[in-house]
């Protein structure tokens, strides 16, 4: 039997950002969504409004994944997408310390 991979587990360092991610409570999930989204254009240095044009051609409404259900945490993880290998660790070296916080605080 084959196992499905996700497109974020081909990566160790962010199928672990993910895991975090998806274990935050709705509402620090939207905040660190918020976060992300704010960082990524910096990060890709292209213009915020054509980077939210790019995220919002991703319809969440067509798929089912955990991400999906909060707009804001869909386009912070769509965004993840584009990003070479570099560009993803610079985020996330930017937002895990935010995520590590509130997980340590809902222990």
């Amino acid at each position: 039997m084959k196992k499905y991979i996700r497109w974020y587990d081909k990566d160790q360092y962010l199928s672990a950002f993910m895991r975090l991610l998806e274990d935050l409570d709705p509402q620090t999930q939207c905040e660190v969504a918020v976060d992300i989204i704010l960082k990524v254009p910096k990060i890709i240095e292209k213009d915020y409004e054509k980077f939210i044009k790019i995220i919002a051609d991703f319809d969440p409404k067509e798929y089912k994944r955990w991400y999906d259900k909060n707009p804001n945490l869909h386009a912070a993880v769509e965004a993840f997408r584009d990003l070479d290998e570099q560009q993803r660790e610079t985020l996330i070296n930017q937002i895990s310390d935010i995520v590590i916080k509130h997980t340590e605080e809902q222990i």
